[in-house]
């Protein structure tokens, strides 16, 4: 008997020839030329029976030989008036597929019962690429064992579906070994019933163990699904579903999926209670990884309830229970937030946010509320104060907006006087006295660039700080950038040194600062000078600070003291302070008051006993330069004056 072709919606066969031989017939040999299943094609496929035996109403095979590129043991029964069939194919010792099917009774039932099969097997017959899906090119399965039943019974033009498998040992990965699993141990039961040209099904799936990367994503086991819905040739739905993630939290979840124009129609997915450690640490971080959330430590829980449609979120409702989380590099931190937050895409809402406290730079803020108004994409803060240290900032008309991809905001500021010595103990710098107030006119963020509109104002020593021009790209990055213009003016000159243990000094100076430019925090250039401020005012300066501003200049900087009459003198009078520095490639071109014989004068003397210091050393190395000022500042040198 040959066919030249058969053709079905699930397979087709080529070239199909079979035939009876031997003396008593009772060896059969069928062979295909070509069979294609699932897109898969397979040559020269060849069954074998040794002992066939073909009676009125039944054939039978015994012992037979199925070689489709690998030869397997196989056999198999069918009686053509029950039409029963019963097929039993045994790759390996160990290792059935055992297939019995009644097509004549009513309804008919077709049952599939797998004993430790290979999944090798079944993953020659899976398509290589799903259309339209990602990723484009699916991971092929490359080890794992399965056990299980499958049964399929219809009549009357219906159809019912059931599956219960277990999984063991599954690995999978896609040739970029960005989507791949290992030791993969799963149970998934589902059914499904036929109705009109789709399908009523529910599914229950536990992942018991073993791991899954899918770019960014890294799970292990312990999680669950069990979900019910419908599926036609024109979409999948999700009427209802639980996914409860191990540690995290149950999550309930519906969805609509439309397969002709493969996009999400709609989804909801809501819970009363996550542990936000454990969602971050599994789910959120990774997806995280280029921004400045990257690196956190979290706790407590939220609930949340979002809505998904036309192409976008279309509501959020989120409450937040004791949320804290802070950054590990210190740059931020929020304490025990509490928050409902009833934000929808087409009508204005307001959220209630109370933290009980939180960090900038190291810097400890307060406690408090904040009224957040929400209108789409637009979220507002009319006014809110929040303590920091023993002062206080305020902020005004805080506006946050989605343009394009990027989200832009700006708000405005002043900071009522904060305590110097709190402020440089918790930032950890030298300790300073006084205290520190400001104005901020405008704050502005967009592009991932920090700029200020006009100058901030800070009161500090008993003078004037306003920096000008001040931009930073990329604040929370890796490596900001910042540059600015700094104005400092009649600073004390006493409360300044004697902050930094430099020896003291009477009187005021003016500080100008110029083309600053830090980066990653650390100093690229600046054109720095120091000079005494016009006015009258009491100047001396000690021997200490004589001795420190001498040091400054290096092992070849040396005071114009009259050494052997000024040691008797703990202080001094001068008439004009000036020292500047022009930083460039890590290198300080230094100058002073004016140029000097072999140098540049740093204290001109002036009134009774008078005192001039010169520098000599025109280049520092910045570093070097660092250096000195620390050991001066730390060691707290003492002078020797001979």
């Amino acid at each position: 008997m040959s066919i030249a072709d058969i053709h079905s919606p699930s397979f087709s066969a080529k070239s199909i020839e079979a035939g009876l031989h031997g003396d008593d017939l009772s060896r059969l040999e069928l062979r295909i030329g070509e069979l294609t299943l699932q897109g898969k094609t397979l040559r020269n496929v060849a069954l074998t029976c040794g002992q066939f035996q073909l009676e009125k109403t039944t054939m039978r095979c015994a012992e037979g030989v199925l070689d489709a590129g690998r030869k397997w043991p196989i056999r198999f029964a069918y009686e053509t008036e029950t039409q029963k069939l019963e097929l039993i194919l045994q790759p390996e010792k160990g290792e059935s597929w055992e297939l019995t099917a009644e097509f004549k009774r009513e309804p008919f039932t077709l049952e599939l019962v797998i004993t430790h099969g290979k999944l090798q097997r079944l993953a020659a017959l899976l398509p290589e690429a799903a259309p339209n899906a990602f990723p484009n090119t699916l991971p092929k399965v490359s080890a794992g064992v399965i056990d299980g039943r499958f049964t399929l019974r219809g009549g009357r033009g219906r159809l019912k579906l059931a599956a219960d498998t277990k999984f063991r040992d599954l690995a999978f990965s896609d040739a970029a070994g960005l989507h791949a699993g290992e030791k993969i141990e799963a149970a998934i039961r589902l059914t499904a019933d036929q109705y009109g040209d789709g399908w009523q099904w529910k599914t229950g799936i536990d992942w018991i163990g073993g791991e899954v990367f899918w770019q960014p994503l890294y799970f292990a086991g312990g999680h669950r699904l069990t979900a019910a819905g419908a599926a036609s040739e024109r979409s999948i739905e999700i009427t209802s579903g639980q996914l409860a993630l191990a540690k995290i939290g149950e999550i309930d979840v519906t969805a609509s999926w439309d397969r002709g124009a493969h996009r999400l129609n709609s989804a909801r997915a809501r819970t009363d209670e996550v542990d936000l450690a454990e969602l971050y640490a599994q789910v959120l971080k990774p997806m995280l990884g280029q921004t400045a959330l990257a690196d956190l430590r979290v706790d407590g829980r939220a609930g949340f309830d979002v809505r998904f449609g036309d192409g976008a979120v279309q509501a959020l409702t989120l409450a937040l229970q004791g949320v804290s989380l802070e950054d590990k590099q210190r740059r931020f931190a929020i304490f025990d937030l509490d928050a409902n937050v009833p934000w929808q895409r087409s009508v204005p809402t307001r959220a209630g946010i109370r933290i009980s406290g939180g960090e900038v730079f190291r810097l400890p803020l307060g406690a408090a509320q904040v009224p957040l108004e929400m209108n789409g994409l637009s979220f507002a803060i009319p006014k809110t104060e929040i303590p920091i240290l023993d002062g206080r900032l305020a902020l005004s008309d805080f506006r946050a907006e989605k343009s394009g991809e990027e989200w832009q905001w700006q708000f405005g500021a002043g900071l009522t006087p904060v305590s110097m010595e709190r402020l440089t103990q918790d930032l950890g710098l030298p300790r300073m006295l006084g205290s520190l107030s400001g104005v901020i006119p405008a704050v502005r963020y967009r592009d991932s660039t920090l700029s200020v509109d006009g100058a901030l104002l800070f009161k500090i020593f008993d003078g004037t700080i306003v920096a000008k021009n001040l931009v930073m790209f990329d604040p929370l990055g890796a490596t900001p950038r910042l540059s600015a213009d700094v104005d400092m003016r009649n600073l004390d000159l006493d409360l300044l040194t004697r902050t930094f243990s430099f020896g003291n000094i009477t009187g005021r100076i003016d500080v100008t600062l110029s083309k600053v430019e830090l980066a990653d925090w650390r100093p690229v250039q600046f054109d720095a000078s120091i000079r005494s401020s016009p006015g009258k005012y009491p100047k001396k300066i000690s021997q200490t600070a004589v001795q420190n501003i001498s040091a400054l200049g290096g092992a070849g900087a040396v005071a114009a003291l009259q050494r052997s009459f000024l040691r008797f003198f703990e202080q001094f009078g001068y008439s004009r302070i000036g020292l500047s520095c022009v930083l460039q490639n890590s290198v300080c071109e230094m100058g002073g008051i004016e140029p000097a014989q072999q140098g540049y004068v740093i204290v001109e003397g002036g009134g009774i006993p008078a005192i001039t210091v010169l520098g000599y050393n025109r280049r520092v190395a910045w570093q070097e330069l660092l250096d000195r000022l620390k050991r001066i500042t730390q060691e707290n040198v003492k002078p020797i004056v001979r």
